[in-house]
């Protein structure tokens, strides 16, 4: 018991010595910046899926049934991106609420093309990513069925 107390006094005299200062930062905030960044994700995520899909493409393994389900879950992936920034950006551009009424008496409105491809993206936002990542489940089922016939 005696030998504990300087092990834990000399971590913790290491810890508050290693222990950042604060640092001095400038924060500008603005109502939608987490709106621009959640965008940018969709972007890249959008764009790492086609960069994947042409280095499969190059390369000598897109003849492999692993592959092929891969690729169509990157095609179905970056339309999802793609279907998420345009209904983002139809949310945030919303003038009039879309659902009116309260309780029972709730009923959407429908008033133009603004509303009706916003409820479009919402639907196909829950829906796309069901077969991507169906496809992906497949592409991960066929690896390991090829890693596991082939001889070690």
């Amino acid at each position: 018991m005696h030998h504990r107390a300087p092990r834990v006094l000399t971590g913790l005299t290491a810890f508050l010595l290693g222990a950042p200062s604060p640092g001095a930062a400038v924060e500008f905030l603005w109502e939608t910046q987490g709106s621009y960044v959640h965008q940018m994700a969709h972007i890249i995520f959008a764009i790492a899926m086609i960069f994947l899909i042409l280095e499969i493409r190059a390369g000598e393994i897109r003849g492999r049934q692993g592959f092929k389900y891969l690729i169509w879950a990157c095609v179905l992936l970056i339309w999802w991106n793609l279907d998420a920034v345009v209904g983002h950006a139809l949310d945030w551009t919303l003038t009039s609420p879309v659902i009116l009424g309260g309780g029972l008496d709730r009923r959407l409105l429908m008033e133009s093309w603004h509303t009706w491809g916003y409820y479009l993206t919402q639907i196909t936002h829950y829906l796309l990513p069901v077969p991507a990542f169906y496809f992906f489940y497949r592409s991960l089922k066929s690896f390991n069925r090829e890693s596991e016939s082939e001889p070690s």
